[in-house]
């Protein structure tokens, strides 16, 4: 009963100090921008999403809140998805397509063609690759890899200590490196 009352009072308290609270939960609410961006690739943009929050919150401060940390991440939560929506928007827009605009004299397209065939075939390498890697290991790597997650998150995730993640990242790493090689070894003696 104590606990509900303090919150009911620092939840008074918390409507008219938005920047208290925001100095208590910004951090969260940063995490939780970060990590819904993050799979759109738009992770850069979390701290803009926090502060279009606040913003909002600050124009137009809502009223009987009991839990200022649920709705300060949900209110968040829905700006990263805004910018999320936004991005795809203006990325899929029906606007004119101007063939000239990222033509730069000199360009050899075939260039670009076959070097972009070149890294999609060595992207499929690499998928296949990873059946030499456990399920663990590859949750590591890709975790730690892929997503640029912190060694200490995905190790406590493990159970195991931050020294032992970098030790499984480097020797999937090298184990992947060998097989791409004797795959791609035995695609070019295939052509």
């Amino acid at each position: 009963m104590r606990v509900r009352q303090a919150e009911r009072v620092s939840a008074d308290e918390g409507e008219q100090d938005l920047g208290a609270l925001y100095l208590r939960y910004g951090d969260t609410m940063h995490k939780v921008a970060a990590s819904v961006l993050r799979e759109a690739g738009l992770s850069s943009q979390a701290a803009d999403a926090v502060q279009d929050t606040m913003l909002s919150i600050i124009a137009s401060p809502p009223s009987n809140v009991r839990n200022w940390e649920a709705f300060l991440v949900r209110a968040v939560k829905r700006k990263a998805l805004d910018r999320i929506k936004s991005a795809h928007n203006r990325h899929t827009s029906n606007a004119p397509i101007d063939p000239t605009a990222d033509v730069a004299d000199g360009v050899d397209v075939a260039e670009d063609v076959s070097a972009d065939l070149d890294l999609k075939q060595r992207a499929a390498v690499a998928w296949d690759s990873l059946s030499v890697l456990d399920d663990r290991d590859r949750r590591v790597v890709w975790d730690v890899v892929a997503l640029q997650r912190p060694g200490i998150e995905v190790a406590r995730e493990h159970s195991l200590s931050p020294g032992r993640i970098s030790q499984i990242v480097d020797r999937a790493l090298g184990e992947l490196r060998h097989e791409m090689e004797r795959r791609e070894g035995s695609n070019e003696q295939r052509q």
